[in-house]
């Protein structure tokens, strides 16, 4: 239950910042981590059908079940300008991931993780 509270405060949060978010959307990329350990990178969000979530990579379209989901992770594109005052801990967030958002399903039941991604994607809605 504690897990499913920080997940709906960590949304609620995100939402705040969606109007800057749906500024630099275009940029903006996905990684989701599978149960087994793969790795889906560079995808952008669809859209959720039945028991699965449809992505787009590249030029074509996926999908992965929902249960199979241990973490999304939304990256955003990083830039750092030289003498704008953000030093090299801008430069060591960017290449650590310190300012991805991070949603961590592991712990989440079935329609947990439903409701989780409905939310996940009306905070960040598909171009």
């Amino acid at each position: 239950m504690r897990i499913a509270r920080l997940l709906a405060l960590s949304l609620w949060l995100a939402g705040q910042a969606a109007p800057a978010a749906a500024q630099t959307r275009d940029d903006d990329r996905w990684q989701i981590t599978l149960e087994n350990g793969d790795y889906l990178w560079d995808i952008r969000l669809v859209r959720l059908a039945g028991d699965s979530l449809v992505f787009r990579q590249r030029d074509s379209l996926g999908a992965t079940s929902v249960q199979k989901i241990r973490e999304l992770r939304l990256i955003r594109k990083s830039v750092m300008r030289i003498g704008d005052g953000a030093g090299a801990g801008g430069a060591i967030n960017a290449l650590t991931g310190g300012d991805d958002e991070i949603y961590d399903m592991q712990t989440l039941d079935y329609v947990a993780r439903i409701r989780a991604i409905q939310q996940i994607l009306l905070v960040h809605p598909p171009k």
